[in-house]
């Protein structure tokens, strides 16, 4: 098949994407990865076509949203401002460059969120599949949506309606503003049921982490997406500083920014120092990380989860999809440091799973609460038993051989 892949959002959202793209090189079918130039180079590695969207990623931008995100308590003003600024205000130019891109494929692949390339792809006239990592979001009486207890389904079913109702008059109406602008046709339910791809739907998460549910016909779990680093090679001094000690608090917070990052540095600096741990900061997005030298604290960029996590005591993150996937995969603890989306979803079901402390939301974040979960879990050895029986569960799992089996079945 020809396919077009189109990458929407940050790492988090766009490396599973790349991951199933190489899957399905490897199954000999012909792959276009439709991105922003910012992922270049990591689109031609994987020997797929890249096609660049011509949508200029700016990390003050990014900043600046991430700043006007973190401190909204209400989760539809924090959606509205994601739709507002992550996918609207640039849509136009998205969407042309979706339309050009796919024309003589046979099928396009999108994020659930991604309604730009979506209707580019509804009006050359293919079918488009969509991705999603949160089965949290998809309506099911089976349970109520975060952060709604569980009280039955009478009474989820009340609780999604209220939630559509909500999602209806604010979220719904930005997307479908902008389907009209490019001529598409309004959706129903946008935000709750019309994103989703009616054909299928796949829900690239383990089915190990998410509790049941009775999900309609069109959305498939296939297990996590893992892009693989084989040929990583860490710089010594970071080998060194692992083996001068017991092993380190490991902290990452990917992809979420702010412009803040030095205050976050001092606050992960004073946390460590209360729980006089290692510890080794990723710098991500969010620039983290000190010039200075100190010698209980490694900082460095981006280093693959798939070598660094196992050789960690617990895993400080912000709770996306796949950092969440890849800290259980290596049978390590977590404190999740939620600060929007999904992240306090996937921090609420590692508490519950018992792998992982209460989480914590970044508005609210101090180097005492942060200490006092850091504690928490190397005080409970029963979180590492857990989650070592968990990682062994996952390790079962082929998330892209699934993904793919449905893809060639369509």
């Amino acid at each position: 098949m020809k396919i077009v892949v189109v990458c929407w959002g940050s790492t988090g959202d766009v490396y599973p994407v790349l991951a199933l793209s190489e899957r399905l090189l490897e199954r000999g079918h012909q792959v276009r990865v439709c991105s922003p130039a910012l992922y270049r180079d990591k689109i031609l590695e994987i020997g797929a076509e890249f096609y660049e969207i011509g949508v200029a990623f700016d990390l003050a931008e990014f900043h600046a949203a991430m700043d006007a995100i973190i401190p909204k308590r209400d989760p539809t003003a924090m959606l509205k401002l994601i739709v507002e600024e992550g996918i609207v205000r640039r849509g136009g130019k998205w969407y042309q460059d979706c339309l050009t891109a796919m024309k003589g494929f046979d099928i396009a692949i999108c994020h659930s969120v991604d309604i730009p390339g979506q209707e580019a792809a509804i009006r050359n006239g293919i079918p488009w599949l969509t991705v999603t990592y949160c089965p949290g979001f998809i309506k099911s009486l089976d349970f109520a949506p975060y952060p709604f207890p569980n009280w039955g389904r009478i009474s989820n079913a009340l609780v999604w309606k209220l939630v559509q109702l909500r999602l209806g008059s604010s979220i719904d109406v930005l997307f479908n503003q902008f389907i009209k602008s490019v001529g598409g046709k309004p959706r129903t339910s946008v935000a709750l049921d019309g994103m989703y791809s009616p054909h299928l739907n796949l829900i690239a998460a383990s089915p190990m982490l998410c509790p049941p549910a009775d999900f309609p016909p069109n959305h498939k779990f296939t297990g996590v997406w893992h892009l693989a680093s084989a040929n990583y090679i860490p710089p010594p001094e970071l080998v060194n500083f692992l083996a001068e000690g017991s092993p380190p608090v490991i902290i990452t917070f990917g992809s979420m920014g702010g412009s803040d990052g030095r205050e976050t540095t001092e606050i992960l600096i004073e946390a460590m120092k209360k729980v006089n741990q290692r510890a080794i900061i990723q710098a991500g997005w969010g620039k983290l990380g000190t010039q200075e030298a100190l010698s209980d604290i490694y900082c460095t960029e981006y280093v693959p989860h798939q070598w660094l996590f196992p050789k960690g005591s617990c895993v400080v993150h912000h709770g996306g999809a796949g950092t969440t996937a890849s800290v259980c995969r290596a049978k390590v603890p977590s404190v999740v440091v939620a600060h929007h989306a999904d992240q306090p979803y996937w921090g609420k079901r590692l508490s519950d799973l018992g792998v992982a402390p209460r989480h914590l939301y970044r508005r609210n974040l101090t180097a005492k609460r942060l200490a006092e979960r850091i504690q928490q879990v190397l005080e409970t050895p029963a979180m590492t038993t857990r989650v070592q029986v968990l990682g062994k569960r996952m390790e079962t799992e082929d998330g892209l051989t699934a993904a793919v089996d449905l893809i060639e079945s369509f």
